[in-house]
């Protein structure tokens, strides 16, 4: 399945129990209803960025979406893990 790369606001940003829920989703290993699985969330002090597998862009946008996280278009970027 596709990889995707993006940004999402900062964590510092996001309310507590939405980090709980996120953190509880990407260790679920579970897609959410768009097909999204989390795979890993990197944080840093000015950004952070979400690595996930998606059916899609689309997918990516969606399932932040429900959450509350507008994406657009181009700040989903299909990226590739290198062995």
């Amino acid at each position: 399945m596709p990889q995707y790369l993006d940004p999402p606001p900062t964590i510092p940003d996001t309310p507590p129990e939405t980090v709980a829920f996120l953190t509880q989703r990407l260790t679920s290993g579970q897609p959410d209803e768009f097909g999204e699985v989390g795979l890993h969330v990197f944080v840093g002090a000015e950004r952070t960025w979400c690595h996930t597998e998606a059916p899609s862009p689309d997918a990516v946008r969606r399932s932040h979406q429900a959450l509350g996280i507008d994406l657009d278009p181009r700040d989903v970027a299909e990226v590739q893990v290198l062995p």
